[in-house]
């Protein structure tokens, strides 16, 4: 019925590029359809028995918008991972990071520490429980991501090692 895509167009202006993410079946597709003005991407009917869409989109598509804009069509997708650091975790939570300079402890970890300054801040409403724990999150999310690619090239440089070890028993038999 439209309802809600006026609060897109603050997104999708000129000079600006956003994509649709989210699960198959679950109407990227018609939204853009709806905010191109016309049925130019395929769409499917919702499934009768499951009362859920069916996955139509098989490709990824750059679309330019009446006003502007443009968006991008996507398959989709089981998972959205975060990949960044610290500083873009600071950037998009700065008013927590702001906060936390207040902290008494420098490495407080804004849960059970004596004399925290984002947890007075949850206390007297200044900040939002639920943006608190976006920011826990995604932060837990990063600290497993860094672990992850640690993990990562630890394995390949022990691989490369055991490569230069064989190479070396190779050359050691050669000569005898």
């Amino acid at each position: 019925d439209g309802q809600g895509l006026e609060a897109l167009g603050v997104y999708l202006v000129q000079g600006k590029t956003a994509a649709f993410l989210g699960s198959s079946g679950v109407g990227k597709s018609s939204i853009i359809n709806r905010l191109l003005g016309e049925d130019r991407l395929a769409t499917n009917t919702v499934s009768d028995a499951e009362s859920r869409g069916r996955h139509t989109t098989t490709h990824r598509e750059l679309l330019l918008l009446p006003e502007g804009g443009i968006v991008i069509d996507t398959p989709g997708m089981r998972e959205l991972q975060v990949w960044g650091d610290d500083q873009g975790l600071r950037q998009v939570f700065d008013d927590i990071e702001e906060l936390a300079i207040g902290c008494r402890f420098r490495d407080c970890g804004h849960q059970s520490e004596p004399g925290c300054a984002v947890r007075v801040a949850i206390e007297n409403g200044t900040l939002d429980t639920g943006r608190f724990q976006s920011y826990l999150k995604l932060k837990k999310e990063l600290v497993y991501l860094a672990a992850k690619q640690a993990m990562k090239a630890s394995a390949v440089e022990k691989l490369r090692w055991k490569q230069i070890s064989i190479y070396q028993k190779s050359v050691k038999n050669r000569r005898g």
